[in-house]
Order: C-alpha cells, then structure tokens, then sequence
C-alpha cells in the first residue's frame, strides 16, 4: 500500500481511489466527492494509504537518489533501513533496552527528519516522521516488560535530538497505558516529536542551530511551533495545541496562556508529563537530579500542582520504582 498526503488529495475533486488507515480499514471509497469538510476529517489520520502501489514509488525504498522540488531545489531521499550508523557519531546509553546500533540509527534519522524541516520540506519531513513513529513503536516497545527501567528506555547525548525522541516514547506509553486507539497513539507520538519544533530556526540549514535564548525568548517556542504546525505542517489542531500548551501546568502558573485542568488538551497534559520528567534527567530544571529513582521522587513532590493526577500517576506506576543507576555511568 502506498501513503497519501493531504496534499495529494486537496487536488482531487473526486477520489480516484479507495482511502485505508494503517489496519487496513477503509476510511473513504473512490468516486467519492472530496468536500472541504472530508478534507477537514482525513487530516485527523496521520498515515493514511490506498491500495494504488507501485513498490519503487515508495519514498521510503528510494535510497541516495535526488529529486527535484517544485521550486527546483534538490533534496536527497533516505530510508532508516539505508542509514549507516558508522556515519554517525554520537553518545549512546550502554544499559538501553535496544541494541546500540538501533540507538544510533533513530537519532541519525531523526537527525535528518529535522535537517528536511529547517530547509522548509514539510511534506517530505512529515512522511519520514510517520516512517519514525513505526519504528519507536516496532523497536523500543517491544523490548519492555511489565515493570520497566525508565532509564533503560532514554536516549542520551544531544539534548536537541534526544529530548523530543524521549518524550515521545514515554508519551506513546502513557497513551498506551491509557487505552489510546491506535490513531491517537501515534498522534501523541508525533505531537511529542514535534512538541519544541518551536525553538529550531526554520531558516537555517543545520538541525543542531538551535536558538540561543535568554529566558523571555524560550517563552515564545510554543507560540512559534503552534503557528508552524498549524500553518505549515498543516496538521490537526489537536497537535498543533502541545506545541502551545506542553508548558501549561494544572494549577494555571504555566505559559503562554495560563491555562489550567481540564483546559489543558489531554495530549498536552500527557506530554508535559514527559517533558518535565527527561528535562529532570537531562539536568535542565532548577531539581538536580541523579538518577530515575530520584527523578520519579520529584515528580510525586511536584505533583498536581503541574500535572494532571491521571497523567502522573500513569506515569509512575509504569517504571520500577527502584532504579537507581547514576544517569552519568550509562553513557558510551
């Protein structure tokens, strides 16, 4: 099956195929008129497919060929199973539930998903993120036990490549955990992915160019990355608002807009869970931390105060209580 993009289907008048989610359940039926409102609908799905294949159509297949945009400008097409991980030097977590080799390759390929985004190839960005969200889901979640180590499930190293990586594996759990549908999994997943793209300078053509910002400058990312998710990236609503509301905390002392409960979005909720908790283990709050017992010990002190009850105590009761390896002696 072959993925359809919102664009490819904004040119179509009428549907000149059968439209199918990721289990293979039929969304719309060809001959279909597209009205503005279905439009509207089919951007809740984050992969959708038709049957209409051909194999080396498959952007994903095509590895080390060029292709020309519409502005004629040349990108270059990659595939994570094409990526090399020798070509890619990194610090990885010697005590991961994945192999090293896996470590290593999702970074570098996210790496490139971001690299695609700063130079302003949305659509093609966007599909690679879909390709991403398998892979979390087929190669880390598969490794984890009932009581699992959250320290065994983190990325380490570049804050910038391993910070969103982390938050979406620990939002797709809690999702999970939650019951999410399918559909809402993934979108939590790429929510997270895609929760600080706010802080990346969309005109420049290097990933790691993050902005530098005094503290007032940091208060603007959810605001910039709503804008860019909603007016570029054209996606749902519901994604676009953890952008904007991943820093909101439960009792409305948050930013940009002071929300609180339930006027925070269940994702957002959700993400800013694991958002605090990996800036905790990065060291990036004023709480120094040093290892994910001590982690999990003050996200219970700071409590409902930031985050919803149901969201934190998911959260806590997913790990072992009792992990206590030093985040520094877990680093090769």
């Amino acid at each position: 099956m072959r993925i359809v993009t919102n664009k490819e289907l904004s040119t179509y008048k009428v549907l000149p195929f059968d439209l199918y989610t990721e289990n293979k359940g039929k969304i719309l039926e060809a001959g279909e008129v597209l009205t503005p409102g279905k439009l509207i609908m089919l951007k809740n799905y984050i992969k959708i497919y038709t049957e209409d294949f051909n194999e080396a159509e498959n952007p994903d297949n095509i590895l080390n060929k060029e292709t020309q945009t519409k502005d004629g400008n040349i990108i270059q097409n990659f595939s994570y199973e094409g990526l090399d991980a020798n070509d890619f030097e990194t610090v990885i977590n010697k005590e991961a539930y994945v192999k090293m080799e896996t470590q290593v390759k999702i970074k570098y390929f996210y790496k490139k998903i971001l690299d695609l985004l700063i130079q302003g190839y949305y659509e093609e960005g966007l599909l690679k993120l879909n390709t991403l969200i398998a892979i979390i889901k087929n190669e880390i979640y598969k490794h984890l036990t009932r009581s699992s180590k959250g320290s065994k499930l983190r990325f380490l190293g570049e804050y910038e490549l391993c910070h969103p990586l982390n938050v979406a594996v620990i939002s797709g759990l809690i999702a999970q955990k939650l019951e999410f549908s399918a559909l809402n999994i993934d979108q939590v997943i790429l929510s997270a992915l895609l929760h600080d793209i706010g802080k990346l300078k969309i005109n420049l053509t290097d990933s790691e160019a993050l902005l530098t910002m005094n503290e007032e400058e940091v208060k603007k990312h959810p605001i910039i990355g709503y804008k860019l998710i909603k007016e570029k990236f054209e996606l749902p609503e519901e994604i676009a608002k953890v952008a904007l509301e991943h820093h909101e905390n439960n009792d409305g002392s948050g930013y940009p807009q002071g929300l609180s409960s339930d006027y925070i979005s269940e994702y957002s909720q959700i993400i800013n869970v694991a958002n605090y908790y990996d800036n905790l283990a990065f060291n990036r709050t004023h709480t120094p931390i040093q290892n994910n017992k001590e982690a999990l010990r003050t996200m219970l002190e700071v409590g409902t105060k930031r985050f919803s009850a149901k969201m934190l105590y998911t959260f806590i009761h997913m790990f072992n209580y009792d992990d206590i390896k030093d985040f520094n002696d877990m680093v090769v």
